[in-house]
């Protein structure tokens, strides 16, 4: 019987609309509401440069049914974006005495400002094509790349065309303007070339102006992994995508057809890859909106708090002797995770560090602790993700800094990401003795996304995790499988088959009439024998909840089939994004947090880490948070038997999972 299933791509549009209800949500201050409408524009774009084209490239699926609705859910999407941008964004900052230049005349006030700053710092950046209708030529728009398509008519009469850049990779996309009357006013780069397009075609008379905007395809494959240099064919590669497939050309919606028709002329684009938007594109610049009145109109200040038994030693390692310590992200500070690699580069009874690098921040602390390892004579070892996309670039510049420093780099490896986060400190105690200390994340080594993702990190020196992951790092230095894992799930040697012993196991003890159930919170679900399963414990009694943040490709709530499974979906200030698989157990509860979603390709085309919770007080710490996420009744949606959001907030009780998680943890460190 086949598997009622959502496709993954509407199940992440789904998802995305949440985005949407966050901006759109008035509960929520309205600078988090415009970070919001950059988030939602921000996947999107990632959505067209990876997913879009892989879709459109089969004839068949182009013409279904299924393409046609995912179409038609973004227009639909994009059209309530900027509803909410014009109809109750803007209205509100005006309230607040913030005027937005978007279309209105400017004041004269602001006239000569504006130009002086075009003069001297836009102007420079201005890239002009002008377009001629006679012949073929090879037109060409650069990924993600803003521009102005301008009619013009010169002296004699006759019209002609220019394409022009809108520099928003070089400048701020949004500048603060002098204060004029009490209010601030605000004027984005757009504004300001449309308003001094007389300064750049100065013999020429401008008929019009519209903006326009093109994603490529991103999503590459090396077809041959295992021969030649893979370095060197990534970096083709990430070349190669700068001139990619167009998967959509936005163009602004009043744009008339003739001037439609001429870019799809100019540019020999397909009409399915053509797509209206508003006025502007790349919204994802509304990250950096100006606040002129900052911290007012912001989200409440929720600064990291301290973990206590780390803040009473001197010593990292000291406190990881007593007991495993677990930190929950950005709740509290990552500071930890920095002083623990900091700490480790300078004792010097420490022989050994080994780290796994997946995405790490640009001007990364943690690979600097790391190359001041080296240089005090540790012997460092770290797995680089090169295949780690869109972040290529950046590992491959800190794979380089730290070979230089003496570390031994370890780097991709054939058809297989390695999306584990781990490390391995190896200590001298004496002469007779070694002992390690690791540390297990469901998150990156990245202290920028640590302070906005929510996440899991456990220290430990129990051997139990550590010989495991010396395992780890063993296959990943000679690609062999010679270990067993004892204690870790690890995808691709036990960890999908360990997933679905659990779930029989679940499924026996409803049976056998034992205490069952089952608590997954995911990233993502769309393995389909992890699903099967899943299916199959519903179908013999066993409650299920699942709490997934993005594609949930399960439908739960279909009789016979899914009956006993709820799903959540919770969007709010920070990012939802730590794994953890719990099962009752016939009351001898199983916890495990891990780096792997139950995604295809996590369980079968990745090395991922999953690590169990033993300890019982750190067991009812993951049980509280847990708690408080299915008791929040502000930003938990249930998904239905058709994968859509169904959002019922309590405005006489509200409880929200964050705030109360932050407030618990804080609450704790007072005791």
């Amino acid at each position: 019987m086949k598997q009622p299933l959502i496709s993954s791509e509407l199940s992440w549009l789904y998802f995305n609309q949440c985005i949407i209800d966050e901006a759109a949500d008035h509960t929520n201050a309205l600078y988090e509401r415009i970070k919001f409408l950059a988030i939602f524009s921000s996947n999107l774009d990632e959505f067209f440069r990876v997913k879009v084209n892989r879709l459109a490239k089969e004839k068949s699926i182009r013409k279904s049914a299924h393409f046609t609705a995912i179409l038609e859910e973004i227009q639909l999407q994009q059209m309530e974006v900027g509803n909410i941008w014009r109809d109750q964004i803007i209205p509100e900052l005006n309230d607040n005495n913030i005027v937005v230049y978007e279309g209105q005349a400017i004041k004269n006030f602001h006239k000569r400002e504006i130009e002086r700053y075009f003069k001297s710092a836009v102007l420079g950046f201005i890239q002009i094509v002008f377009v001629k209708e006679e012949g073929i030529s090879n037109y060409f728009l650069d990924n993600r790349r803003l521009y102005f398509m301008v009619k013009l008519k010169d002296q004699n009469g006759d019209a002609n065309h220019a394409y022009i850049t809108i520099p928003s990779d070089k400048l701020d996309r949004y500048k603060l303007l002098s204060k004029y009357e009490h209010k601030d006013f605000i004027i984005s780069l757009d504004e300001i070339i449309k308003s001094c397009l007389h300064l750049i075609f100065t013999q020429e008379e401008i008929i019009s102006c519209y903006s326009i905007n093109i994603n490529r395809d991103e999503d590459y494959e090396i077809e041959d992994e295992k021969s030649g240099n893979l370095i060197s064919k990534i970096q083709d590669k990430i070349e190669e995508r700068k001139k990619g497939l167009p998967t959509r050309f936005l163009y602004d919606i009043a744009m008339p057809e003739e001037e439609i028709l001429f870019c799809k002329k100019t540019f020999q684009f397909k009409k399915r890859e053509m797509m209206a938007g508003g006025k502007m594109h790349n919204l994802f610049d509304l990250f950096k909106f100006p606040n002129p009145l900052k911290p007012l109109l912001q989200s409440s200040f929720m600064p990291p708090l301290d973990h206590t038994d780390f803040e009473n030693s001197n010593s990292i390692f000291e406190v990881i002797d007593k007991k495993n310590q677990l930190l929950h992200f950005p709740y509290q500070s990552y500071h930890y995770v920095l002083q623990f690699f900091n700490q480790a580069a300078i004792d010097n009874r420490v022989t050994q560090i080994k780290v796994t690098l997946y995405r790490i921040s640009t001007q990364s602390l943690i690979a600097n602790a790391l190359i001041s390892a080296a240089k005090n004579g540790k012997k460092v070892t770290v797995f680089v993700e090169i295949k780690a996309r869109f972040d290529e670039d950046n590992n491959l510049h800190w794979a380089r800094e730290m070979k230089k420093a003496g570390i031994k780099i370890i780097y991709s490896m054939p058809d297989l990401k390695v999306h584990a986060k781990i490390a391995l400190v190896t200590m001298k105690i004496n002469a007779y003795t070694v002992k390690e200390y690791a540390y297990l994340a469901t998150g990156n080594f990245n202290e920028n996304t640590a302070a906005v993702y929510a996440d899991h990190g456990l220290f430990t020196a129990e051997k139990k995790y550590t010989t495991d992951i010396a395992k780890v790092f063993q296959f990943l230095k000679t690609k062999k499988k010679e270990a067993t894992m004892e204690t870790l799930l690890v995808a691709g040697f036990n960890m999908k088959q360990q997933i679905i012993h659990f779930i029989d196991n679940e499924i026996q003890n409803h049976l056998d009439w034992k205490a069952s159930g089952i608590l997954l919170k995911l990233n993502g679900i769309d393995e389909k024998d992890v699903i099967q399963k899943l299916y199959e414990a519903s179908k013999a009694g066993v409650k299920i909840t699942l709490i997934v943040r993005g594609i949930c490709t399960l439908l739960p709530g279909i009789t016979g089939v899914s009956e006993n499974i709820k799903v959540y979906r919770i969007v709010d200030m920070f990012l939802e994004h730590a794994r953890i698989y719990g099962f009752t157990n016939a009351g001898n509860e199983l916890i495990y947090l891990s780096s792997a979603d139950m995604m295809n390709r996590n369980l079968n085309r990745r090395i991922e880490v999953g690590f169990p919770i033993d300890d019982e007080n750190l067991k009812k710490e993951i049980n509280q948070i847990i708690a408080f996420q299915l008791e929040d009744n502000t930003k938990k949606r249930e998904i239905n038997s058709e994968g859509k959001n169904i959002l019922i907030p309590n405005l006489v009780n509200p409880k929200r999972a964050q705030k109360a998680i932050y407030e618990w943890i804080k609450n704790k460190n007072a005791q």
